[in-house]
């Protein structure tokens, strides 16, 4: 393999040599698109499947954008600086997704290039989405989960990344629940108004929103989930019982000869807000601790400013909400759950990219960001490409792979010889 590998490594060089040498001659091209020859031979390495290639190529000043480029790089797609071909950075960002910088180097490249290499492509990934699907589907009922995880950045503090996850609804397989055709969305903080205005834009293409008759929003009660309600059609806001739960056990522990958690719980079974209430109040008079007492109070304005959302989980037939178990598979174990620290734009840049692969979605060059001089200058590409053709034309033969594959009939003797040594080969040696 590594003799192969140098084979391919000495053949792409000598082809890049070539053409630098064909437009270093073409004197009537480079006249027309402007280039003016500055200095020969630049020498330039960079590390893709087959490990370093070598090449050399020209610097010319370009006229029309009157700066200094290199052709051949923009024959080849490299970037300025690169060191690391983008099939390359693709699969080491989509390994980083899963493991730490220094092993998806490890795994990739066999250690030949460093960890922050890896960290510099995943900050180098342009914007990652899902695309919505070519058809519309057809649903009565969406249910959007939302959660958030709390990851350490590397100054102390932890930095709350949300995660937004739309589903139709829940299916048993082999004994336990799975979502039906899940998509997950990140957001900044600071950025879930756009974070739900992309959800909601990601409805309206994805799904026919005149057949949707109600779209339930899972939460803990935070302000930036029930943000979602006004961006979202039809949309019901749903406490996560995980979390009213966890909330009413607090408020209710020193209590438990009172049986205050059952009876708060029939009282909003039977939506009975006032007597809900004045079950809290009856804690926080019968608590002799200033700081239970707080804690009692503190619960009284979560259950009243989610109360329909709370009614609604104990009183209509809604399926039960995974939002827990959401961020706990899709962030948890990359962004929180190993001692690590995070700088915001790398967090962010990681959260995007769990995000897209467990939609589903791989990284490929093309997802890496392009510079104005390459995609204003794609005639080098065009001019590559023909250069190529002409050097190759009438050296290949293909035809090989073109002839029809001959089939032996399954019962002659060949054959039945062939199964013979097949099932006899244990007396083989």
């Amino acid at each position: 393999m590594e003799l192969c590998k140098a084979s391919i490594r000495e053949l792409i060089s000598e082809i890049v040599n070539r053409l630098n040498e064909e437009l270093r001659s073409n004197k009537k091209f480079r006249r027309e698109i402007g280039l003016s020859l500055k200095e020969k031979d630049r020498e330039r390495s960079i590390f893709n499947d087959v490990g370093y290639i070598n090449i050399k190529r020209d610097y010319y000043y370009d006229k029309k954008s009157k700066g200094y480029i290199y052709p051949i790089d923009l024959m080849l797609g490299i970037t300025p600086y690169e060191r690391v071909g983008s099939n390359v950075s693709a699969r080491l960002v989509t390994q980083a997704a899963d493991v730490s910088y220094e092993k998806s180097a490890a795994i990739v490249t066999g250690g030949e290039v460093s960890k922050q290499t890896v960290k510099n492509k995943i900050l180098a990934v342009g914007k990652l989405e899902k695309g919505a699907p070519e058809e519309k589907r057809v649903v009565k009922e969406l249910h959007v989960f939302a959660d958030e995880c709390h990851a350490p950045l590397q100054e102390g503090r932890n930095r709350v990344v949300p995660l937004i996850t739309i589903s139709e609804g829940v299916r048993a397989i082999g004994g336990r629940n799975e979502l039906i055709n899940p998509v997950h969305f990140t957001a900044p903080i600071k950025g879930t108004k756009e974070a739900w205005e992309n959800v909601g834009g990601y409805v309206s293409r994805a799904y026919d929103e005149s057949q949707i008759e109600r779209i339930y929003l899972h939460g803990d009660g935070a302000s930036w989930i029930k943000q979602g309600v006004d961006e979202l059609p039809n949309c019901k806001f749903v406490i996560d019982s995980f979390h009213f739960e966890k909330h009413l056990k607090q408020a209710t522990a020193a209590f438990s000869k009172q049986n205050y958690r059952l009876r708060i719980r029939q009282a909003i079974i039977e939506k009975d807000k006032g007597k809900a209430i004045r079950l809290v109040n009856e804690m926080v008079t019968l608590s002799e601790e200033p700081k239970r007492a707080k804690s009692i109070r503190k619960f009284r304005s979560y259950l009243l400013n989610n109360w329909e959302g709370i009614t609604r989980r104990y009183t209509e037939e809604i399926i039960g909400s995974c939002t827990e178990a959401l961020v706990s598979h899709v962030y948890s174990e990359r962004l929180s759950r190993n001692p690590m620290g995070w700088s915001d734009e790398g967090l962010h840049k990681m959260a995007e990219l769990r995000v897209y692969t467990r939609n589903g979605c791989v990284v490929t060059a093309k997802d890496f960001k392009r510079t104005k001089q390459e995609k204003e200058r794609s005639i080098f590409k065009e001019y590559a490409q023909e250069r190529i053709r002409e050097a190759i034309d009438g050296y290949l033969d293909w035809s090989i792979f073109e002839k029809e594959q001959y089939n032996l009939p399954t019962n002659s003797p060949t054959q039945i010889l062939i199964r013979s040594y097949g099932r006899l080969r244990s007396l083989v040696g």
